[in-house]
Formats: C-alpha cells, sequence, structure tokens
C-alpha cells in the first residue's frame, strides 16, 4: 500500500497505539495517563514485530547495505 517501509511503520505505530489506548482506557479501565502510557508500550512491541516481519518477508527486495555485503546490485 506505502511504497516506503518507514511510512508503513509510522502508521502501524500510530494505529496501534490509538487502538491499544483504547483497550488500556476502556477494556482495563485504566486512567488516561496511565492508558496512553501502556498504549504506546504495547504499540512499539506491535510495531517491532510487524516490522521484522515486514523486513523478514520472502519475494521483498532487501535493504542496499544487505545486497552490497552479499555483492548483489
Amino acid at each position: 500500500m506505502f511504497k516506503h517501509r518507514r511510512v508503513r511503520t509510522a502508521v502501524v505505530l500510530v494505529v496501534a497505539w490509538g487502538a491499544l489506548t483504547g483497550v488500556e482506557r476502556w477494556g482495563e479501565s485504566a486512567p488516561w495517563p496511565r492508558a496512553v502510557q501502556q498504549g504506546l508500550l504495547w504499540a512499539a512491541v506491535v510495531t517491532a514485530a510487524w516490522w521484522f516481519a515486514d523486513w523478514t518477508q520472502a519475494g521483498r527486495p532487501q535493504p542496499r547495505h544487505l545486497a552490497r555485503s552479499r555483492g548483489e546490485r
């Protein structure tokens, strides 16, 4: 959908933060400041896992620094 991995990662982070903050606020009945902190923490975990899966997905072009170290162009 988005061409650049950084943009996709930022979108995943923002969407996950909003969703998980809502879960913490209404599902766990946490006060807003705590819900925002916990939502950001879990959003970072989700985003890191998503980024790793996106980066290691088969058939995707490798980052340039990895391609150069393997002698590819």
